[in-house]
């Protein structure tokens, strides 16, 4: 079984809580049940019992070409029906450590740190 929910405030779209589950989920897990155990109000819902191939590449964390990608999702509730609006940004580069900054410029001043000192 299958289940993704995003719940959002119905009135400003901001999203209140999603999630995706696969697995031996309860059937009877009624999304107005979940709102009111997550203490939700003046809310909505996006719901699929079933995974939407379109929906599920705009979720995913590599695009098309396989590149990482951070996935941001909101609910614009301006028009006639509330819609799903994604915007992504590029995983950012590690950065390096102090201690590896420092080692790295020890090591262009020629310097190699001794071990335990």
């Amino acid at each position: 079984m299958f289940r993704r929910r995003i719940f959002y405030n119905a009135e400003t779209g901001a999203v209140l809580h999603s999630y995706a589950a696969e697995g031996n989920l309860n059937p009877n897990c009624a999304a107005d049940k979940e709102a009111e155990h997550l203490n939700l109000t003046d809310w909505g819902v996006f719901q699929w019992d079933e995974p939407d191939p379109e929906t599920e590449a705009a979720f995913s964390p590599a695009d098309a070409e396989g590149n990482p990608r951070i996935v941001n999702v909101a609910v614009d509730v301006s028009g006639e029906a509330p819609r799903l609006v994604f915007n992504y940004e590029a995983v950012l580069e590690p950065q390096p450590s102090e201690a590896e900054d420092m080692a790295a410029a020890l090591a262009l001043l020629g310097v190699e740190p001794e071990e335990g000192v």
